[in-house]
């Protein structure tokens, strides 16, 4: 089942594996279409219900398809079957055709793909199903058998189709998705154990829709003639969000509204204008999240572990290019990560604030293509003695003391050189002004 309802491409396949050999295997392999390999979000397996170890291998298909291995739960033995499903995105999939339109027009898309499932083996039997965003459909590939009905096309069954056998297949139909992609993410989480929580998210933001091709009239699209723009996003922040600040390099964006439900906190924001294909807009989003809400403390150890989400809080965003950073208390050791999928690279920096000595130790953790999928929970988890929890407040009132200590010293001590002798010279001469006057 392929979904392009949204910007991007979503497949879900339901394999039904057969080990037709002598003995019991425990793995099989996956193939991504070549094509694909550079747009590829994710990609994940379950049976039963339970997720199966995945492993991308470091051979390639006949044709430089990307391979992945598949580890049963339990082995397959001879003559026994397994359904294995697997999920897979990939991003920069739907390209616009047209590539520019006017206000007024729709939004035309070209998907383009393979019609068999690319495979390893021997596929039996295979059913293909599209689900679109809208039923104008102006093109598609039409191999028998083959049936549309609304914003769903299907293809097959097709028998006895041979291992990586790629048949071009292509849809143009009308898309009502909102292109929004970021170009660039940048997310920083500040831990402190003396406040809270504080994320500080740079957003590079952009239609990557057909884009405009005349002037834009504002009068238009007050009538409604909006074509494929959109002016609002939403996002899901934590339970207990506050200090919740959006701004560009102008300054505050008042248009955005905050309200609370009973999982999170939603906030509601609208740019300064309205984002038509190709046209782009940088902004900030700033909030705090109580500690003890996102860390915890290991039990029998100095350790803590950081709980919160990796990617974008926004629903429905591409993110082409990420960058989270992970920024620790000073003093931190022994830093560790867990995050449920790959992650391109991973760095350390430091960073230095008020009342730091060495500076505060940054994970970085780099990654492209992020889909809805990625925003899911990973742990940081590291050591800080207890000790260093009591060092800044500890050196603010050393400060304060140091402080009030040499003002008293200064203004209590008098360290003027020959002031007796400057007094004594005074009393004289007063004295012998008034003996003058007398006589």
């Amino acid at each position: 089942k392929i979904d392009l309802s949204g910007h991007s491409e979503r497949v879900r396949s339901v394999l039904t594996v057969s080990n037709d050999g002598s003995k019991a295997e425990t793995t099989m392999v996956l193939a991504i279409p070549s094509e694909r390999s550079e747009n590829l979000s994710f990609v994940k397996a379950m049976a039963s219900k339970k997720k199966c170890k995945l492993v991308n291998l470091p051979t390639t298909g006949p044709n430089g398809e990307p391979l992945f291995e598949i580890t049963f739960d339990k082995p397959l033995k001879p003559n026994q079957v397994k359904k294995i499903t697997v999920i897979s995105g990939f991003v920069g999939i739907l390209v616009p055709h047209p590539a520019e339109v006017k206000q007024i027009d729709p939004h035309l898309v070209k998907y383009t793909g393979s019609l068999y499932e690319i495979s390893p083996y021997m596929v039996k039997s295979q059913k293909t199903s599209i689900k679109l965003s809208t039923s104008n459909v102006l093109s598609s590939t039409k191999t028998k058998p083959y049936s549309s009905k609304g914003s769903k096309i299907s293809y097959g069954p097709y028998e006895n189709v041979k291992p990586y056998t790629y048949k071009p297949m292509s849809v143009h139909f009308e898309s009502k998705a909102q292109f929004s992609t970021l170009t660039e993410l940048e997310r920083e989480i500040k831990v402190c154990h003396w406040g809270g929580v504080v994320f500080s998210e740079t957003y590079n933001l952009r239609h990557s829709g057909a884009k405009l091709k005349d002037v834009f009239s504002r009068i238009d699209y007050e009538k409604g003639q909006r074509g494929s723009s959109f002016d609002h996003f939403a996002a899901r922040l934590p339970e207990n969000s506050y200090g919740i600040d959006y701004r560009d390099d102008i300054g505050n964006i008042s248009t955005s509204n905050v309200r609370e439900t009973s999982k999170n906190v939603v906030f509601e924001m609208r740019p300064r204008f309205p984002l038509f294909g190709g046209w782009k807009s940088i902004f900030n989003l700033y909030y705090t999240v109580p500690i003890t809400q996102l860390v915890s403390t290991i039990p029998g150890t100095s350790s803590y572990m950081l709980n919160t989400t990796f990617s974008t809080p926004f629903d429905e965003v591409v993110t082409e290019k990420a960058t989270i950073k992970v920024v620790l208390p000073e003093g931190s050791s022994d830093i560790q990560w867990v995050t449920p999928f790959h992650i391109d690279s991973v760095d350390f920096e430091v960073q230095k604030t008020y009342l730091d000595l060495t500076g505060r130790p940054v994970l970085v953790l780099n990654t492209r293509n992020l889909m809805r999928y990625h925003n899911q929970y990973f742990q940081v988890i590291y050591s800080y003695p207890n000790i260093m929890i009591h060092r800044g407040p500890l050196f603010v009132v050393i400060g304060f003391m140091l402080f009030f200590s040499i003002a008293i010293f200064f203004f209590r001590v008098d360290l003027t050189i020959g002031r007796e002798e400057e007094q004594a010279e005074v009393e004289a001469a007063s004295s012998s002004t008034l003996k003058d006057k007398t006589e």
